[in-house]
């Protein structure tokens, strides 16, 4: 028989009750000690985790774990049952946070790109201005339902009024429920901005689509006071947290 150590990857073995049984030296040093494999289980997860766990039907899930220096991480978890014990094989996925950050990387650098254009080619002027205007609140598809935009350059009427109908549609043709919009590269704002911003996220509510704001600047605040009590609406600080609880 092999013993758990020698597994190349965290494993554990848990009972129907998902009580731990035994785990590997690996899962330990990544999870630390627990009596119960929801323990380790962010709470966001637990419920996805004993409805899915359970039934010994399925092979393969993923859920986000909290490790032993209290950061979530996203785990590919492999099970195999027999009658009364399974056996969970454990592999941490952070690449694909790091995925999705390259995209909003990616993104920046397309649009300094496009800016840079903009100067050396001043008989498109016009052109260019259109896409750039584009590219300022560009909406990137992070997952089938969840799409980010960041917005760059000043909140204003033009911006959001210029660019609403084209992200409104994006946003009702692919079912979306929910879009981040990152406020972190804008610079100035003012009331009649953030108004077209409001008129924009109501739209988004009529859809049945969720809005989530990060970036927000202590500049910002005095402007967005107003409409932190929507509906369907939520802030949260980092960009990079609210990506690492992304699952599918």
């Amino acid at each position: 028989m092999i013993h758990l150590n020698a597994m190349p990857m965290p494993v554990v073995i848990i009972d129907h009750s998902l009580n731990i049984v035994e785990a590997s030296g690996k899962a330990l040093k990544l999870l630390g000690r627990s009596a119960s494999f929801l323990d380790w289980v962010d709470h966001e997860s637990r419920e996805k985790a004993v409805r899915f766990i359970q039934d010994k039907h399925v092979e393969k899930l993923e859920l986000n774990l909290v490790t032993v220096e209290g950061t979530i991480s996203l785990f590919t978890v492999q099970i195999e049952w027999d009658e009364h014990q399974a056996v969970m094989i454990l592999q941490q996925e952070d690449h694909m946070i790091v995925q999705l950050m390259n995209k909003v990387k990616e993104h920046q650098r397309r649009l300094e790109e496009s800016d840079m254009e903009l100067i050396l080619k001043k008989n498109e002027l016009e052109k260019s201005f259109v896409r750039i205007n584009e590219l300022s609140t560009a909406a990137i598809h992070l997952t089938g339902a969840i799409v980010l935009i960041p917005i760059f350059g000043d909140l204003n009427v033009t911006l959001i009024q210029n660019n609403q109908q084209r992200i409104l549609n994006n946003i009702y043709a692919n079912h979306i429920d929910e879009v981040i919009i990152d406020l972190q590269s804008v610079g100035q704002m003012d009331n009649a901005g953030v108004d077209e911003l409001i008129k924009m996220i109501k739209g988004f509510s009529l859809f049945g689509t969720e809005c989530t704001i990060t970036g927000v600047k202590p500049e910002h605040a005095p402007f967005l006071h107003q409409i932190k009590t929507m509906q369907k609406l939520t802030f949260i600080n980092n960009l990079e947290d609210k990506l690492s609880r992304i699952v599918y």
